[in-house]
C-alpha cells in the first residue's frame, strides 16, 4: 500500500477514536455542572454530592482493575461499541431522577459500561501509528479528554441556564449512540492487510482475542506499580477540579453559575494545549527519558495549583492564567502515563497486554477520581474550601514524587541493558 494510503487510514481511525472517546466527556461532565443545582432541585447536601461521584467513578475504577483485559481478551473494537451504545442510554435515564438514589443508580451503570472505553480506544490507535510517533500521537488523541470535557461543560451550562438540569442528558447521549454506530465500520492494519512501517515484529497488527494476565500479575512488571501509584494523584487532581471547581467558584468566589461554568473550562482549554505539546517535547528532545519530562511538567503544575490558590482575588486573567497551566500540566502527563508508556510498557517483550496495563493504571488512578468526593466532602466539613484545594496540591506534589520513583527504575533499566554482556 501506498504511504498515503496509509496516511489516510491513520487519519481515519484518529478521528473516528478521537470522537469516540471525546463524547465519553460529554456524558460524565454534566454531573460536575447539574451539582450547582442539586441542592435545591433535590435536596442533595454537600456529603451527598460527593457520593454521586463516588456512584460514577467506582464501578468504572473496579472494572478497570478488575477485569483490566476485556480489550484483549473480546476485541477492542467490540467491547468498544457495545459500551459506548450502553453509557449512552443509562446516562441518559438520570434526567428521569427524583431523589439521591434514582440518580446514583443510573450513574453506576454509565460508569461500568465507560470504564472499558479508553483501553480500548488505546489498543486500537496503537495498531496503527509506529512506535517513534506514540507519544504525540495520544498526546493529540487525550485532547478529546479536555475537549470533551470543556464542550460538555459549556453544553451543560447553556442547557441549565435555560432549559433545566433535566435537559443536560439528551444531547450527549444521541451523539454517542450515533459515534458507537460510526466505529462498526473502524478496520485495523491486519483487516486491510497493511504493515505500519516502524512497528515493533513482536506487536500485534490486528484486534484478535489474547489471553489474559490477572491484575496483580500486571502489577508485577516493573514501572507499573509506580505508574498506579502516579495516575491515582493526578486522577484525583483532575475530578477535584472538573467536579467541584464551578461549586468553589460560586460559593468561594462569588460568580454566578454561568461564570463559574465557563471560567472553570480554562482547566480543560490547558489540558487541550497540554496533551499534543508535551507529546511533542518529549518525542523531540526525552525520547530516550519521557519519565523524566513528565517529572518536570508534574512539578510545574503543583507549583501552578499553589498559585491559582493564592491568586484568587487578583483577578480573571491572572487567575486564569495559573488555572490553564495546571491545566495544561496536569492532563499532558496523564494522557501520556495512562497511554503510550502504559501501551509500551504492556506489549513489551511479546507480552500483548497493552489493553490490560493501560486499563489498569488508569484504573488505579480513577480510584483516585473516585475517591475525591468523599475526601472533598469531609474536608470541606471540616476546614471548608479553605482546606479543599491546598489538598489538591499536596496530592499533586504526591503524584510528582511517584512519577519520580519510575523514572529512577527506568534510568536504572536502560544502565542494566547498555552494560556488555
Amino acid at each position: 500500500m501506498k504511504m498515503s494510503e496509509l496516511k489516510v487510514n491513520q487519519s481515519k481511525c484518529f478521528c473516528l477514536l478521537w470522537l469516540c472517546y471525546a463524547v465519553t466527556y460529554f456524558l460524565r461532565k454534566p454531573l460536575g455542572v447539574v451539582k450547582t443545582v442539586l441542592g435545591s432541585e433535590l435536596g442533595l447536601t454537600m456529603n451527598q454530592m460527593g457520593w454521586l461521584d463516588l456512584a460514577l467513578i467506582l464501578p468504572y475504577a473496579t472494572i478497570q482493575i478488575g477485569l483490566p483485559g476485556l480489550a484483549d481478551k473480546f476485541g477492542a473494537k467490540r467491547v468498544l461499541v457495545v459500551c459506548l451504545f450502553g453509557a449512552a442510554v443509562f446516562s441518559y435515564s438520570c434526567s428521569v431522577a427524583w431523589n439521591f438514589f434514582s440518580l446514583c443508580f443510573p450513574l453506576i451503570i454509565t460508569g461500568s459500561f465507560l470504564a472499558p472505553c479508553w483501553p480500548a480506544c488505546s489498543k486500537l490507535l496503537s495498531l496503527w501509528f509506529p512506535d517513534s510517533k506514540l507519544n504525540v500521537v495520544f498526546g493529540l488523541i487525550n485532547t478529546a479528554t479536555y475537549t470533551g470535557g470543556l464542550g460538555g461543560t459549556a453544553l451543560a451550562t447553556a442547557l441549565i441556564q435555560y432549559s433545566g438540569w433535566r435537559s443536560v442528558y439528551l444531547p450527549p447521549a444521541v451523539m454517542a449512540a450515533v459515534v458507537a454506530l460510526l466505529l462498526l465500520l473502524l478496520k485495523t492494519p491486519a483487516d486491510l492487510k497493511i504493515v505500519v512501517p516502524g512497528k515493533s515484529d513482536k506487536q500485534p497488527a490486528d484486534d484478535s482475542v489474547t489471553s489474559t494476565r490477572s491484575p496483580f500479575s500486571l502489577l508485577n512488571i516493573p514501572g507499573v506499580k509506580d505508574l498506579c501509584a502516579c495516575m491515582f494523584c493526578l486522577k484525583f487532581v483532575r475530578y477535584v477540579m472538573y467536579l467541584w471547581l464551578p461549586l468553589y467558584l460560586v460559593e468561594y468566589l462569588g460568580y454566578s453559575s454561568l461564570q463559574a461554568g465557563m471560567f472553570s473550562t480554562i482547566f480543560d482549554i490547558g489540558g487541550i494545549c497540554g496533551s499534543p505539546l508535551l507529546g511533542i517535547l518529549l518525542d523531540r528532545f526525552g525520547s530516550s527519558s519521557p519519565l523524566s519530562g513528565i517529572c518536570l511538567a508534574l512539578l510545574v503544575g503543583t507549583l501552578s495549583l499553589g498559585l491559582f490558590i493564592a491568586t484568587a482575588s487578583w483577578g480573571l486573567l491572572i487567575n486564569g492564567m495559573f488555572l490553564l497551566i495546571a491545566g495544561a500540566t496536569n492532563c499532558g502527563p496523564d494522557s501520556l502515563i495512562a497511554g503510550s508508556i502504559s501501551i509500551e510498557i504492556g506489549e513489551r517483550g511479546s507480552r500483548g497486554q497493552g489493553g490490560g496495563v493501560t486499563s489498569l493504571v488508569n484504573g488505579v488512578g480513577n480510584v483516585g477520581g473516585m475517591l475525591e468526593g468523599p475526601a472533598v466532602g469531609v474536608v470541606w466539613s471540616f476546614f471548608g474550601w479553605d482546606g479543599v484545594l491546598p489538598t489538591v496540591v499536596i496530592i499533586n506534589f504526591l503524584g510528582l514524587l511517584s512519577c519520580y520513583r519510575a523514572s529512577r527504575l527506568a534510568a536504572e533499566q536502560r544502565e542494566v541493558q547498555s552494560l556488555p554482556s
